[in-house]
């Protein structure tokens, strides 16, 4: 968590003193802060999805994905910081009141994951009720960074469009990695299943 803290202070550090705290800098620096966090991120939502695909090479980064989900955590504090002093120099609202509220409700599922990896917890709400927690987080989180990658900048230079493609093209990657796992994973259970006893004509 402070390997992916610390580094995120620095980015949104560094691209405020480069480019100023006025509102071009900190959306500069939101942008960088975010892909740092996104980067835990991904590792966490599609890691566990890797080894099947890529190898048993990847099986260490799907063993860690509450290590990886944490660190994703304690970098988007520096991001959520940016957002907060992002509204506090803006004379108007820099974002409507839709896209504050998705992103309010993303942030507070990436702390309610956070929480729920305290096995103190977690142990005290039942295994069905977490699962369906951690789901929708994951999901509603990935969707969310989704959303702001498709937000190109359609007044931007060409370069600074490129810059989006990669992300656009890891969210779609890591959602078409976890559907393959879950059909995979359905496909194993129902083989699984013992097969129905055919009728002889004699029960």
């Amino acid at each position: 968590m402070i390997g992916a803290f610390v580094p995120a202070l620095f980015l949104a550090w560094r691209a405020l003193a480069v480019f100023g705290t006025a509102a071009p800098g900190t959306v500069f620096a939101l942008q960088v802060t975010a892909r740092w966090a996104y980067a835990f991120f991904w590792l966490a939502y599609a890691g566990s999805s890797l080894p099947g695909f890529f190898g048993p090479r990847l099986v260490p980064v799907a063993r860690r994905g509450r290590e990886l989900g944490l660190a994703f955590s304690a970098a988007l504090v520096p991001h959520a910081a940016l957002v907060a002093w992002l509204f506090y120099i803006s004379p108007t609202p820099p974002m409507s009141i839709p896209k504050v509220v998705f992103f309010c409700v993303a942030l507070v599922l990436t702390y309610v994951l956070a929480l729920l990896s305290i096995p103190l917890i977690n142990l005290r709400i039942s295994p069905a009720l977490s699962r369906g927690i951690r789901l929708l987080s994951v999901e509603y989180i990935a969707l969310a960074f989704l959303r702001d990658f498709l937000r190109l900048p359609m007044h931007g230079s060409w370069l600074e469009r490129l810059s989006y493609l990669p992300f656009i093209a890891l969210a779609v990657v890591a959602a078409l990695l976890r559907l393959a796992r879950w059909l995979a994973d359905r496909d194993s259970k129902f083989s699984d299943l013992p097969s129905p006893r055919r009728s002889t004509g004699r029960d």
